[in-house]
């Protein structure tokens, strides 16, 4: 998990009388009220007492919130960690906080890390209530910042603000460094951190919290036990690596030369051949997909390249095939691997010539058609094996683009899964749904071997399964919450019976299908029927 990824809306929730943070409750203060508040403690206790007040309590929240972060999330590493410190900060209202410097080592005990605040709350309070300030007023940020990364480190640190809104700058900024590189300086601002015991109090707060969920959790799935037998944008660029798929589509969407797209199954071939069509000079005519396996030759023939009336059984009209169809347009020819070497010529002299023969014709009509083609296959090892003509896989393969799999661009996992949550949240007419906190890191940490496809079905599984207006981890695939039980080789274990692992296949390959029983069992390679009966047997296992 990295800090850039946190959204306030997977972490908060908002209910009647109630606002939780991952079960930690909040509340909403205004602005205003901060102001008096502020103004009665400068008055009341004096300026001294006042500012270590509202110091100490930005330091719990501090605090509190490291060591929500630390039980909701796996950080990629400890710096990530300190960053969510003041993503959070950004994410609670109480300034646009950017990091303009960061140093650690770990090794040594260093610690350094300088931020800006804009649009700080305290010192837009502070204007308000008394206007312009002699000194840095940003005390409940700076004890936020140091109360985060005094529990990350388990080790004080504590940060001090250089310049602030509230005196006339133009920003706020502040640095944190460990207590033993900060020298001299340090004594005129370490009282206000007064170093308490606060931070075992805090761990035993989040250990119980963690508890009380994990026992949620289990009254949720009781419940949903009860209720079932009661009744019955394109994308978004994250990764390096998509980015460089992206560009690359986009600078060849400009000329009409073909291209051949590979990778794994579900990565989303076809989507980025329809980002290219979309990006071409030819989007405003027609996009015209086939998937070559899935036709048998003779009506595949007839598919692409039309027929005459009466060139064979059942032709009892003239039609175009869809190279005609998609004239002025892309024809988008997927698994191209599969299609047969009869066939292999025809093609080849659609693109040579740019011409086709209709079944049962000899005379050739022009056509102007852009093909990308699309295959999982290894189309070298193909010609090599002679099943794929040398000359066509040339002349198709002007320019080739190989989508990398999700399991290698692991930054586009959360931003796709939430595409997916909004997209089919709207289609099923339950607006607002959001993933909560907890699912991410199991997102992440699955290694989707059914790509961007079997992101897609799950996300419309844990849709359709909840009920209320956040999606837990209980609502998405077993096999994603518990990896372990995995039938991969990485996941061999000696204990599951061959039926275990026989029921697992059968329901992942279901899943990655979407529910499709006759695919499903053609992917098996089993009859309908036999499936039928074994998701039979799977339903009567408690």
């Amino acid at each position: 998990m990295k800090a850039e990824e946190l959204q306030l809306d997977e972490l908060i929730r908002f209910s009647d009388g109630l606002i939780s943070l991952q079960g930690r409750r909040l509340i909403l203060h205004d602005i205003r009220a901060f102001a008096h508040l502020r103004k009665d403690l400068l008055e009341g206790v004096g300026p001294v007492p006042a500012r270590k007040i509202m110091t100490r309590f930005g330091y719990i929240q501090g605090q509190a919130d490291a060591a929500a972060m630390k039980r909701i999330f796996e950080w990629d590493n400890l710096e990530e960690w300190l960053r969510a410190g003041p993503a959070m900060q950004s994410l609670q209202g109480l300034a646009k906080v950017t990091v303009d410097k960061f140093d650690l080592d770990e090794e040594q005990g260093r610690f350094h890390m300088e931020v800006s605040w804009r649009a700080s709350f305290e010192a837009a309070e502070y204007s308000a209530a008394f206007g312009e300030a002699d000194a840095p007023v940003c005390w409940i940020q700076t004890g936020y910042a140091s109360g985060y990364a005094s529990f990350c480190l388990g080790r004080e640190v504590v940060f001090i603000e250089d310049q602030c809104l509230a005196t006339g700058r133009k920003l706020c900024r502040a640095t944190g460094r460990d207590v033993d590189s900060w020298g001299q300086k340090l004594e005129l601002h370490r009282g206000y951190f007064q170093e308490v015991e606060i931070g075992r109090e805090v761990r035993k707060l989040s250990e119980e919290l963690k508890q009380s969920e994990l026992r949620l959790a289990r009254q949720r799935r009781r419940m949903s036990q009860l209720e079932n037998k009661t009744n019955p944008t394109f994308f978004e660029v994250h990764s390096t690596a998509f980015g460089q798929v992206v560009d690359l589509a986009a600078r060849v969407a400009r000329y009409d030369s073909s291209v051949v797209i590979t990778g794994e199954s579900g990565v989303g071939k076809e989507v980025l051949a329809r980002y290219i069509h979309r990006s071409s000079d030819r989007s405003e005519n027609a996009f015209v997909a086939v998937n070559c396996a899935a036709l048998p030759e003779t009506l595949l023939d007839s598919e692409l390249f039309g027929h005459k009336a009466g060139s064979f059984t059942g032709a009892q009209h003239d039609r175009i095939g869809l190279f005609e169809e998609a004239d002025g347009g892309t024809v988008f020819l997927d698994e191209i691997g599969d299609i047969p070497l009869a066939l292999q010529m025809k093609l080849l002299r659609v693109l040579q010539e740019r011409e086709i023969i209709r079944v049962g014709e000899n005379r050739p009509r022009k056509v102007n058609v852009r093909i990308l083609a699309a295959t999982n296959n290894n189309l070298a090892e193909s010609v090599q094996a002679g099943s794929f003509r040398e000359d066509l896989y040339y002349r198709l393969r002007v320019i080739e683009i190989e989508i990398p799999p999700l399991r290698e661009r692991s930054e586009d996992i959360l931003p796709l899964a939430r595409y997916f949550v909004s997209r089919i949240s709207t289609r099923f007419n339950k607006p607002d749904l959001h993933l909560d906190a907890k699912c991410l890191n199991y997102l992440q940490a699955y290694r989707w071997p059914g790509n961007v496809r079997e992101l897609e079905n799950a996300m419309e599984r844990a849709v359709v399964l909840c009920s209320k207006e956040m999606i837990l981890p209980e609502h998405l695939p077993p096999y994603i919450l518990h990896p372990a039980a995995d039938a991969g080789p990485d996941a061999f274990s000696p204990q599951r019976t061959l039926a275990e692992v026989e029921q697992e296949h059968i329901l992942r390959v279901l899943d990655w299908t979407g529910g499709n029983k006759s695919r499903t069992a053609r992917t098996l390679g089993i009859s309908p029927a036999t499936l039928w009966r074994k998701l039979k047997d799977i339903e009567k296992k408690p």
